[in-house]
């Protein structure tokens, strides 16, 4: 694949506060984007730019010389000033730009695309590598911002802002002294109808700072906008699956789903949610569908100011939502990185089948992330009746009868489906993470541990951000009695999705067993900090509550794990998973009737893994006690000689 480098002045524009337009009036938007696209295609030429690409709302223009870009950056925003205005914001970088094929890349690129993301409306930012080129130009005046932080830039860059007249100012980082209010023509008109006078910019408190080396992200389940309303599986299966295929990009963190899909619905700013979030951007977007034909818009937002990084607009028949699916994590994962190499390209596509079949899998994904099995069973075997070599529904159905086995009874047919369905996702897909995590799920619930560790290991090669992976490896060392290898697989799984608080509770829980007694502590504390913020979006988790309590109980909280373990039991009293850790709490506190009765109901609905209750240490107060000794030996043994 040939590649060319040349020097050249960089210019990037685009719409300010186009998110807001699109939510605001489709129609304005639409009129914005096309006068956009069309004063650039009169003006470039006239200066010899070069269109390289449109992203979204937003252009990459390349010139022979810094005089020319800065020239036509000039005309541009005088021809944007006038009726319809469209509110633009510029910025202009000189440095070498790589060309492979369709693709522009390199450090100058994402350092124009910075500078441009800190103007406002009617502004021409451009770098100091510009201002040495142009300073002898008596027709361009300029402003020193100072030096300034930028993402994935070590060292602080001086911006300067053409203050040519009628060019607007970003006063809010200006330095003080001497700082000149500019006035603002109408670039709102499309929007508010008037003829004349100042708009107040919407981010007028807008600041810059260090922005964090941290590329993360959260996304959010995308808006319904079909008439009937009914298409939230649908919506909701599109923005996860681009949320998985961007959690297999290295070095981006990416907030989990569980976390993420709490705003759905909310009309939560965000800003505030990517703040909750703790991450550095957020992804959100609607879904149109009418028909066999579909709309999709999307929107990745900068939670430190709210501005857009990038949005795109993709029209087209629903078959072709599998490329756009593509495409919108690929362009998103560029904006937060920069550039993404071939390999990082294919990791980010996903298998394709027919659009009958893929909403059937998004359906039954919708009721497996709902804990629904039944109906999540019965959407997976909908699809690959449609589609007998789509893999991802072999592995969610096999997921489903391991599940089943472990939680729900232990029965034999359980394990055998899922060993069924595991091993022909594996045969369809073996390069899929999922179709080597479902098989060592499986592994592990026959007590084949060491076969489930070689699965979990290829899957983990396969996806080094999995962390159903790490998690579901862990468990199965935790259960072979592999107490210190569980411990660093829990860390891992920890560190992948940094907001679970599940697998950091559990890691406390493994370094306990190992008598790390000072790590355990320091690990509880973490999870005790994480459920937090998880209860924080949902009070009623019903995971949180009742598994955190034990970690508060160890922590000396006594009252509060009580508090915690009562209101998970009044809201899900016949939860397995919150009958069995208010057992274990009861039993830690001595309380081992109470423990025992709880039990029996827990083992009369199904639940028990008998290898990983022999290693838990929350049973160890009960382990005399013939009626727990009973209760133990009719739990399913594992399958090891199978």
């Amino acid at each position: 694949m040939e590649r060319n480098r040349q020097l050249r002045a960089i210019l990037f524009a685009d719409i300010e506060g186009y998110t807001t337009f699109m939510q605001e009036s489709e129609d304005v938007a639409i009129q914005l984007i096309n006068r956009f696209k069309a004063v650039l295609k009169q003006q470039i030429p006239k200066h010899n730019g070069t269109i390289v690409q449109y992203y979204g709302d937003g252009c990459l223009v390349t010139f022979l010389s810094a005089a020319q870009a800065v020239s036509c950056a000039v005309q541009l925003q005088e021809t944007y000033r006038n009726k319809p205005n469209v509110p633009v914001r510029i910025g202009i970088h000189s440095g070498e730009v790589v060309f492979e094929e369709e693709n522009v890349f390199g450090d100058s690129v994402n350092i124009a695309s910075r500078i441009e993301s800190i103007g406002v409306a009617g502004s021409i930012l451009v770098s100091k590598a510009i201002r040495d080129q142009i300073k002898n130009k008596q027709e361009f005046k300029l402003r020193s911002l100072g030096g300034l932080h930028f993402k994935n830039v070590k060292e602080p860059l001086e911006v300067f802002a053409v203050s040519n007249e009628g060019l607007n100012l970003p006063t809010s980082i200006l330095p003080k002294y001497g700082a000149i209010e500019a006035t603002r023509t109408g670039a709102y008109d499309l929007l508010n109808n008037t003829d004349k006078g100042p708009f107040k910019p919407r981010h007028e408190d807008h600041q810059i700072m260090p922005v964090s080396e941290d590329s993360s992200i959260a996304v959010l389940p995308f808006a319904d906008m079909s008439a009937s309303r009914d298409q939230g599986y649908f919506c909701e299966g599109i923005a996860e699956e681009i949320l998985n295929s961007l959690n297999r990009i290295e070095g981006l963190r990416v907030s989990s789903r569980m976390s993420s899909f709490q705003f759905q619905g909310t009309g939560t700013d965000l800003r505030k949610a990517g703040q909750q979030l703790n991450v550095s951007t957020v992804l959100e977007g609607s879904v149109r569908k009418a028909g066999n034909r579909l709309r999709v818009n999307v929107y990745l937002i900068n939670v430190a100011d709210g501005f857009h990084l990038w949005s795109e607009r993709y029209d087209g028949d629903l078959e072709d939502i599998f490329a756009v699916q593509d495409d919108i994590a690929e362009k998103v994962a560029v904006a937060l990185r920069g550039m993404l190499t071939p390999r990082e390209k294919d990791v980010l596509k996903r298998p394709e089948t027919n659009i009958e079949a893929y909403e059937w899998f998004l359906r039954g994904r919708q009721h497996m992330n709902q804990l629904n099995f039944d109906a999540a069973g019965k959407m997976y075997r909908k699809a690959i009746s449609i589609d007998p070599d789509y893999a991802p529904a072999y592995a969610g159905l096999a997921n489903i009868h391991s599940w089943r086995f472990e939680w729900f009874g232990g029965k034999s047919k359980d394990l055998e489906l899922a060993d069924i369905n595991s091993k022909k996702a594996l045969e369809l897909a073996p390069y899929l993470a999922e179709s080597h995590t479902a098989n060592g799920y499986m592994l592990s619930q026959r007590g084949r541990y060491q076969e489930a560790e070689k699965a979990f290991s290829k899957a983990v090669e396969l996806d080094p951000n999995s962390f159903d992976s790490y998690y579901f490896y862990a468990r199965t060392s935790f259960a072979n009695g592999e107490i210190e290898q569980s411990a660093e697989l829990f860390r891992l799984a920890s560190e992948v999705r940094p907001e679970d608080f599940q697998s950091m509770s559990l890691m406390a829980q493994s370094l306990s067993v190992l008598g790390r007694s000072k790590e355990a502590r320091q690990a509880r504390i973490e999870a005790i900090k994480r459920a937090g913020r998880q209860l924080e979006l949902d009070p009623n988790d019903r995971r949180v509550l009742s598994l955190v309590a034990g970690n508060l109980y160890e922590e000396g909280q006594h009252n509060r794990a009580f508090q915690f373990i009562k209101k998970a039991l009044d809201l899900y009293p016949e939860d397995a998973g919150v009958l069995v850790n208010a057992a274990c709490l009861y039993a830690r506190a001595g309380m081992n009737d109470d423990a025992i009765q709880i039990l029996k109901r827990v083992f009369g609905l199904g639940y028990g893994k008998r290898d990983w209750i022999e290693h838990d240490p929350d049973y160890d107060s009960l382990r005399d006690d013939p009626r727990f000794q009973a209760m133990l030996e009719k739990l399913p043994k594992s399958d090891s000689s199978k």
